[in-house]
């Protein structure tokens, strides 16, 4: 992740534009500050950490944009702007990042009711992509979607979209898990889930589970399928006793067989000898239709003073959903930020808060509406009248 050590530096009054970057405000707590930085339809924090006679700027991890070439920008307009000595840096210039936001790079607010007109297939955590633009380019009467969150291997498809000139792609950078949620049921013709980290320590980060199951069958259309492959020996038990439990499907165990296009690490295991599991499940029936949660806004009038002034890091568990109050930052004596997670226990949501001028609202997006969402909304909202039965 791209980083900037500087001396320490008295820092100009924000906001102000310098070098296409608009510099809003400065937001502080103990722990750290964020910047807020606007960008076209880019908006996101800086980290800026204080410490002895440096500072360390940095990605904020919750909002950093997909293209790296953006944040390298912005940080280096900082620095500049503010005239701060550089003591070292990882930001390397000479690199070829896109220089603007690509065309086949989607917001998970365009897949909240989206329905393809093409047969839709989706590849989640899809690496070096070289499966996901075989299928693209073998297929081109289909639409496919790329769920992915490792930043390096987005922008390398995204560039091989661009110089392949491939299409029907479409990447989407975004926690599967929740992604998948927000979907119609019966939309979704097949999902790809090809060697995904098997988490042994952490089951709970594993992308399969019962509830991801039961969301897959919801989008898949009657005889749409799930592709499961994974060198783990582990991860298959633990998936095929998942698959074991399900009602209204079907499903098939393959060992060592072959697919048209393999990842650079399936052909390393190859080679290792490694045994290669595969799981299809078909599901057989219909879907109802996605339940609408609206996600309402916080129509309340809200004292910063007043939660500033009482704040502590704490928890709210509920069945099914939690809410974390992480941490709260200054702006001035009116105005601040609440950093916040919540949602399901084992996909949660990682957002700020943002409270000036007695209204609170999310930044940089709004909330996905989902059910644990929706409850989750009602519990800060009750949070921020001062009253919060814990």
């Amino acid at each position: 992740m791209p980083n900037v050590h500087t001396k320490k530096g008295v820092l100009l009054d924000l906001p102000y534009k310098f070098n296409g970057f608009a510099f809003e405000f400065i937001a502080r707590s103990k722990y750290d500050n964020l910047i807020l930085v606007r960008c076209e339809d880019e908006s996101f924090f800086l980290s800026l950490v204080e410490k002895d006679e440096k500072f360390l700027i940095k990605a904020d991890k919750l909002t950093r944009p997909t293209n790296v070439k953006i944040l390298q920008d912005a940080m280096k307009a900082f620095v500049e702007k503010n005239s701060l000595a550089i003591t070292f840096s990882t930001i390397n210039s000479k690199k070829n990042h896109l220089k603007r936001r690509s065309k086949f790079l989607k917001d998970i607010k365009d897949f909240i009711g989206f329905k393809s007109k093409s047969d839709f297939e989706i590849e989640i955590g899809f690496g070096s992509g070289r499966h996901l633009l075989h299928k693209a380019k073998e297929n081109s009467q289909k639409i496919f979607l790329g769920i992915e969150i490792h930043k390096p291997s987005i922008e390398q498809v995204l560039k091989q979209c661009q110089l392949q000139n491939i299409e029907n792609i479409m990447i989407l950078d975004y926690d599967a898990r929740i992604a998948l949620e927000v979907l119609e049921s019966n939309s979704v013709d097949k999902i790809y889930v090809h060697f995904p980290v098997p988490w042994d320590k952490k089951p709970h980060r594993r992308v399969i589970s019962r509830d991801f199951l039961e969301v897959t069958l919801r989008i898949l259309k009657r005889g749409g399928k799930l592709e499961l492959r994974t060198d783990s020996e582990n991860y298959f038990r633990y998936a095929y006793e998942l698959f074991l439990s399900l009602n209204r499907c079907d499903f098939s165990v393959k060992k060592n067989i072959n697919i048209e296009v393999s990842s650079k690490y399936e052909d390393r295991w190859k080679k290792m000898k490694k045994n290669i599991y595969e799981i299809n499940l078909t599901n057989l029936e219909n879907s109802s239709k996605k339940e609408i949660c609206e996600i309402e806004d916080f129509d309340i009038e809200v004292d910063f003073k007043r939660i500033y002034k009482n704040f502590t890091n704490k928890t709210i568990k509920k069945d099914g959903y939690f809410v974390h109050f992480e941490n709260i930052y200054k702006i001035d004596n009116n105005s601040g930020i609440l950093k916040l997670s919540f949602g399901a226990y084992d996909r949660a949501e990682h957002k700020y808060l943002l409270i000036e001028g007695g209204r609170a609202s999310y930044l940089p997006n709004r909330v996905l509406p989902i059910w644990q969402n929706r409850e989750s909304n009602k519990v800060v909202a009750t949070y921020l009248k001062g009253f919060l039965d814990e």
